[in-house]
């Protein structure tokens, strides 16, 4: 039994993507300046903070398209 109902695990799957998607699209700026981007600790930084802005306005616009879906409780008390 999941606490979560099927609309919302669908959100949460919707939100998920847009970060995933969003945030590999940004990092992909890596291949352009490898000696910038690279997997050091600095170059991992660097893509992060490339990426955050983006993931975060994609993370944003999804909250405003697709509101958190109420919980559909019904009278016996187990959500579907």
């Amino acid at each position: 039994m999941s606490i979560f109902s099927k609309n919302t695990k669908i959100w949460f799957r919707g939100l998920l993507a847009a970060a995933i998607t969003t945030f590999s699209t940004a990092a992909s700026g890596a291949i352009a300046l490898p000696t910038v981007f690279n997997f050091t600790h600095d170059g991992l930084m660097n893509i992060l903070k490339l990426s955050i802005v983006p993931t975060a306005t994609a993370v944003l616009g999804y909250l405003m398209k697709s509101p958190i879906p109420s919980a559909e409780i019904p009278e016996n008390g187990q959500v579907k």
